[in-house]
């Protein structure tokens, strides 16, 4: 999700397109109609869609997403380059794979994160004989990425649960301080959850010891919302508040597919600079919403 120019802009699948749903308030999000912006016959990408992301680079819009062939497990990372305007404006078009020249291997869960250092790095997740893992490559233009760093692997039970996961990475910064929030545990228990690794401030990125993992979850399931992970955030329309949007069961036995639900809620920000995600809050609660909402 991202809030630009008046509108929210939500991003979801039905695992054979993209969709983009628009509203002025979070509320309109529930009732407005969701318009489908790409969809691809071509064999090695036309499946399976996953996880869209939507950056605004350069002053134009690019969707990052998972894709693969029908009934594979081959998953790679694409874009699509949009508009310069708003989100809906006009038509996508394909642009390119994404491939780190140093690791060509099945990728999921690309996004973009622009840093306090002022350069903007492609994340992703693959899959390896530790498990799936979260890797960094520079973005040297909206197609094209440098050589990938592996930054973080699942060690501690709580990203073990049903298998070895770290995916869905997502940058955030704040007061020139960076984290990389990633989704840990298989997405189909109730013990999938949400945790971080924060960037040793003025450290290269791209080296893997600038980072530092949470020892502990940063948002797990809590208050009948099982399995809240793979998240994004955004700013309040004012840009004063930073809220995580993320999906989640209604029931421990819920699983990865289309039964899951998409929420919102306010972060905050400790006293050390680390970001406070809560706990989940219960389905039906009536939220404020982001400030500066008209």
């Amino acid at each position: 999700m991202v809030f630009y120019n008046g509108y929210y802009y939500l991003l979801t699948t039905t695992w054979s397109n993209i969709q983009i749903t628009r509203a002025t308030t979070i509320a309109g999000l529930k009732t407005a109609t969701p318009r489908v912006i790409w969809t691809d016959t071509t064999t090695n990408r036309c499946c399976s869609m996953w996880a869209p992301e939507l950056h605004r680079i350069n002053g134009r819009w690019y969707i990052y997403y998972t894709a693969g062939p029908s009934g594979g497990d081959d998953q790679r990372m694409w874009v699509i380059q949009g508009p310069t305007g708003n989100p809906l404006d006009s038509s996508y078009s394909f642009l390119s794979r994404m491939v780190p020249p140093n690791n060509d291997i099945k990728m999921l869960d690309g996004s973009v994160f622009p840093m306090s250092n002022g350069k903007n790095y492609f994340l992703y997740s693959a899959w390896g004989s530790d498990g799936q893992t979260i890797w960094i490559s520079e973005l040297l233009t909206p197609g094209t990425i440098g050589p990938s760093t592996k930054i973080s692997v699942p060690t501690y039970s709580w990203e073990k649960n049903g298998y070895s996961v770290n995916e869905g990475p997502i940058g955030l910064s704040h007061n020139g301080r960076d984290f990389i929030f990633f989704s840990a545990s298989l997405c189909s228990t109730q013990y999938y959850a949400l945790g971080y690794i924060a960037l040793t401030p003025g450290a290269n990125p791209l080296v893997a010891s600038s980072w530092t993992k949470k020892s502990t979850p940063a948002f797990s399931s809590a208050n009948g919302d099982y399995g809240p992970a793979h998240n994004g955030f955004f700013k309040s329309p004012d840009g004063t508040e930073d809220w995580i949007v993320y999906h989640a069961n209604s029931s421990p036995s819920g699983t990865c597919d289309g039964g899951r639900q998409t929420y919102v809620q306010e972060i905050l920000w400790n006293s050390d600079g680390t970001p406070n995600l809560l706990q989940p809050v219960a389905r039906g609660t009536i939220l404020t919403p982001p400030s500066g909402e008209i």
